[in-house]
């Protein structure tokens, strides 16, 4: 041949790959179908009609997502890829800074997350989800929340996260007739005054004395 490749050479994926792209697809396209089902807000989202709407058979659908909790766990993680949420913070500036990028990408896809907001099993999962959130909101506020009683950081990380997230959002926009840029600038100045405030009360504690 001298060194030439002819024209009708192939090659050929080991068998693993190809079934990992073909999982792929698969997971892609019944992400899709669920994300349009919920959005055209066909009611409850059957595997049946989810089936149909992805044209993945039902059996199929019960290998990859045994019951609607898996199947909506997997959509939650799919969303979160989708929108480009931000990294965990790792500080409250971090927190504050990120809440911008947080409220665009909800906007992104406002009909989606208002779907997810209002339909049952996309509460649910939501709910799932929460005190995850919590963790890192807690994690981000730690230096913040350290010297406060333990009623007190609820309060704060209850508040915070409340303010930040897609309800909170969606409420500023719905009963305040804020655009989403006004709402995450609403967020951070209220995120940013509460953290503030936890310090100024902290800070007019008298300090611990130390045992001898």
């Amino acid at each position: 041949m001298n060194g030439s490749i002819t024209a009708n050479m192939t090659v050929e994926l080991p068998k693993a790959d190809m079934r990992a792209d073909l999982a792929a697809l698969t997971e892609e396209r019944v992400m899709q179908a669920l994300a349009s089902l919920l959005t055209a807000g066909a009611g409850e989202v059957t595997f049946r009609a989810l089936a149909n709407a992805s044209r993945v058979p039902e059996r199929t659908l019960y290998r990859y997502y045994p019951n609607r909790d898996q199947l909506f766990g997997a959509f939650w993680t799919w969303l979160n890829d989708r929108l480009g949420m931000p990294p965990p913070p790792s500080s409250p500036d971090e927190l504050i800074a990120g809440i911008t990028r947080i409220f665009a990408a909800f906007s992104a896809d406002a009909p989606l997350i208002r779907a997810m907001l209002h339909d049952p099993q996309g509460r649910a999962t939501r709910l799932a989800h929460s005190e995850a959130r919590r963790k890192r909101l807690r994690t981000a506020l730690e230096p913040v929340l350290e010297p406060l009683a333990a009623a007190e950081r609820k309060r704060l990380v209850a508040a915070i996260q409340a303010l930040i997230s897609a309800a909170g959002w969606e409420t500023m926009q719905d009963y305040c007739q804020l655009t989403s840029q006004e709402a995450a600038e609403t967020a951070q100045w209220a995120v940013a005054a509460l953290i503030a405030a936890a310090k100024d009360r902290a800070a007019a504690r008298p300090a611990k004395r130390k045992k001898a």
